[in-house]
């Protein structure tokens, strides 16, 4: 009998160079995971919200009140939440109130459900929300209840008229709603998908080929980002390009919040910026990209900071430490992260280092490095000593004191397959538990995240890639392991989902399977001049942590002649080894028999509730001619 054969291969996906020329390796994977060197799938999830918020979820930030109180933060294209317990509550900003609006600001056309607004200069664009009180009825047959709510505007007709739908269809054309109807309108919704132009010069030398025009982000019509912290108990954000929002948690959960201008003892405070952040040790608030104090002209370089203590206080004097200071390379700001020892500050090209000096400066700038281009403001994220990013290329790049390339072998096949005209969207998140950097990213043409990058830095010396897709619905913003004992992640359908919990994907019912697969690049014996004859399989898979009463994955060989064949799926071409047993218990072997030159392995999930490690498989295989 033959020797047994260790199917053995190195960790992590190559892309770099053919299934062929990959001896010893893995060719194609998803949701599975390298986890002390061995492969294993991935976990499931499951809804964490018990309902949709309205929009793409942009942005998730954790924090807690002094009292204990658990939040997050989450922005979305339309509307800004908190999440209190698994609840969304909705805490837009409201940016104009008229009280009241004109006698009978309503009219309606009959036998529609469309209701004309009119209100001057109202300021609104297609999507906003617009809370209607005191409005009187019926008119035209509409009840004043089907206007005494919130709406959302359905087309701009002029710059002061425009149209919301009602449930109930008018009975006649008329106008109405009397003379004490209150119009609330919401923070102007943003864009949920990129508005590019193209252009000589936008975007990084040599990521586009020649004479093609790159994308480039158009300044008045940028995707909707938002970033915010904490400062103590209560929540500051900031809508990219737009004004500093606070959040007072002493008051009532369910209280808009306001903008920083209106706080009591508010002093020159920022009326647009690209981020807002609190420098924790110092207790400063820091604005980038804002404007300068006197005017709403926005400085792309600009960096302004509170008086300490003080969120309001922004005007400079000799008794506090509120100030300024213009970054000193690159043409416009992108990303401030913070870290365990300092803020790193990204321009269009250029990496630098922002940390407290005390006074009089407050705060003193390092220029870490130059030629780095961030891919998107979300691309960068860190475990507090080591930043990770990508960059445009696409380049993975780390900072740890040093700036260096991560070799990354999937780099490539990521190139060939990601949308860069939606690169703004691409996010970046780490999953502690695993040693996980993760970033979300479009691909194959689509206009929203639907793929994953995840780089594991275990041993940072030698790290692992692998990628894949959650599901078709993908996900739009990552948060690690904070306050819950998993992941949370937002996705386009609006629900906020805690990643590895369970074993089935839970965003549809009843869940279903995870779709995970692992498939080397092909292996012969010695040199390939053979073909082999395999008489015996041992699968060595382990099914700790399943949920179903028998887990099950198929094993499966593919076969090819020469290296340039392709493989031909079916009876004759592929052999199929269905591996069940009860959880925790190792696998026996299976007599199964086949020929060939060349041979592919995989392993994939077959049944819902199925979790897998893989071990190391052994085949029976001799050699069996050359023809």
């Amino acid at each position: 009998m033959a020797e047994p054969l260790k199917l053995t291969f190195r960790p992590g996906i190559n892309r770099e160079t053919t299934d062929y020329g990959n001896t010893g390796g893995w060719y194609d994977i998803n949701l599975v995971r390298w986890v002390s060197q061995t492969p294993q799938s991935m976990g499931g999830w499951q809804a964490f919200t018990s309902s949709a918020a309205e929009g793409t979820f942009r942005s998730l930030f954790p924090w807690s009140t002094l009292n204990g109180t658990r939040f997050y933060g989450a922005g979305t294209n339309l509307k800004y939440y908190l999440v209190y317990g698994n609840s969304l509550v909705d805490i837009t900003p409201i940016r104009k109130t008229v009280n009241p609006m004109a006698n009978n600001p309503f009219a309606t056309a009959i036998g529609t459900t469309t209701v004309t607004v009119m209100d001057a200069a109202n300021g609104s664009v297609v999507g906003d929300f617009v809370t209607f009180s005191g409005a009187s009825g019926p008119f035209g047959g509409i009840p004043a209840a089907d206007i005494n709510k919130e709406h959302q505007i359905t087309q701009i007709l002029t710059a002061n008229t425009y149209t919301i739908t009602v449930a109930t269809t008018a009975s006649s054309s008329t106008s109405g709603g009397g003379a004490a109807v209150v119009a609330e309108y919401q923070l102007n919704v943003g864009l949920n998908t990129s508005a590019l132009g193209n252009g000589w010069g936008t975007g990084g030398w040599g990521v586009y080929p020649w004479g093609e025009g790159s994308p480039d982000f158009v300044s008045t019509d940028q995707l909707r980002l938002w970033t915010e912290d904490n400062f103590g108990q209560d929540l500051l954000f900031n809508p990219r390009n737009g004004g500093v929002y606070y959040k007072d948690m002493s008051g009532s959960v369910q209280a808009r919040a306001v903008n920083l201008t209106s706080v009591s003892g508010a002093s020159d405070v920022p009326t647009i910026a690209r981020q807002v952040l609190v420098s924790d040790n110092d207790r400063h608030v820091v604005a980038f990209a804002t404007n300068t104090i006197g005017t709403a002209v926005q400085d792309p370089l600009l960096i302004r900071w509170s008086d300490t203590e003080n969120l309001a206080q922004w005007t400079p004097d000799t008794t506090n430490t509120a100030g300024s200071l213009t970054i000193n390379a690159g043409s416009q700001f992108l990303k401030a992260i913070e870290t365990t020892t300092e803020t790193l500050v990204f321009t269009d090209v250029s990496l630098h280092s922002l940390r407290f000096i005390g006074p009089p400066y407050t705060f003193g700038q390092t220029r870490i490095a130059t030629n780095i281009q961030l891919i998107g403001p979300n691309a960068v994220t860190t475990t507090g000593a080591i930043t990770a990013w990508m960059a445009t290329g696409p380049v993975f790049q780390v900072y740890d004191g040093v700036v260096r390339d991560l070799i990354c072998p999937i780099r490539t096949y990521i190139a060939s397959i990601l949308n860069a005209q939606q690169s703004e969207k691409i996010y970046a998140g780490v999953n502690r538990q695993f040693h996980e950097f993760i970033w979300l990213m479009p691909v194959n043409g689509s206009n929203e995240n639907n793929f994953y990058v995840i780089c594991n830095f275990e041993d940072p010396g030698n790290p692992i890639w692998y990628y894949g897709s959650y599901n078709s619905a993908g996900r739009t913003t990552w948060l690690d392991a904070w306050f819950e004992t998993t992941p949370l992640a937002g996705a386009p359908d609006g629900y906020i989902y805690a990643h590895d919990l369970g074993s089935t994907d839970q965003s549809v019912t009843p869940a279903v399977a995870l779709d995970s697969y692992l498939r080397s690049s092909v292996f012969e014996l010695g040199s390939g001049e053979n073909f082999m004859y395999v008489s015996r399989t041992i699968p060595d898979v382990d099914f700790t942590g399943s949920t179903a009463t028998t887990p099950t994955v198929t094993m499966t060989f593919r076969k090819r002649d020469y290296p340039g064949s392709a493989f031909q799926d079916g009876p004759d071409n592929t052999v199929a080894l269905t591996v069940t047993g009860p959880p925790a218990q190792y696998t026996p072997k299976i007599d199964r028999r086949f020929r060939a030159r060349s041979v592919e392995f995989g392993i994939e999930t077959t049944t819902a509730g199925t979790l897998w490690q893989l071990g190391v498989p052994r085949i029976y295989a001799n050699p069996d001619g050359q023809r």
